[in-house]
């Protein structure tokens, strides 16, 4: 969102994938989805700041994916997972401490803007697109009938001609 807005000159649409500017819900007094969102960065960066990978991508894999995701993983791939993970750490920055209003997003940002997000997806991720949805009706929003947060990786089949359309 922030690229999009600093070179907005260079672009007329865009599409946001499971977005999650999370600082939003605290703005909006969603408590409870901040919380959830602020317990995973917590850990993220707690974990992270000891070296702690593993620790830190069983938290998030179960948070993203779904409970015993991380249990699931043959181990060649938890440790893929958790060393993908580190630039994790400092992402969070972004999306919690911004402070920009959506106001401001739905001003700024290409009036042909997509939002794509799973119906099964997380609640903190529900909660912001609710929000961006109230603010921004301007804005399309297309919601995959299933594949989570992750959709994009898992799967692409759905997500690739949301992609596409939203382009077109």
């Amino acid at each position: 969102m922030k690229a999009a807005v600093l070179f907005r000159d260079r672009l007329r649409r865009l599409v946001l994938i499971e977005p999650n500017p999370f600082y939003l819900l605290q703005q909006a007094g969603r408590s409870s989805a901040f919380d959830e969102a602020m317990s995973l960065r917590n850990c993220i960066k707690e974990n992270g700041a000891t070296d702690d990978w593993r620790a830190a991508a069983a938290v998030f894999a179960d948070y993203w994916i779904g409970a015993g995701s991380w249990a699931s993983m043959p181990d060649d791939r938890q440790a893929k997972f958790a060393e993908a993970l580190k630039p994790n750490f400092h992402e969070w920055d972004a999306v919690m401490n911004e402070t920009v209003p959506l106001s401001e997003w739905a001003a700024t940002l290409p009036r042909d803007t997509t939002v794509i997000s799973a119906a099964d997806t997380v609640r903190s991720i529900r909660e912001i697109v609710d929000l961006m949805r109230r603010t921004c009706p301007h804005w399309d929003f297309e919601e995959l009938a299933e594949g989570g947060h992750m959709a994009l990786l898992t799967r692409p089949e759905l997500v690739n001609p949301t992609i596409a359309r939203a382009l077109s």
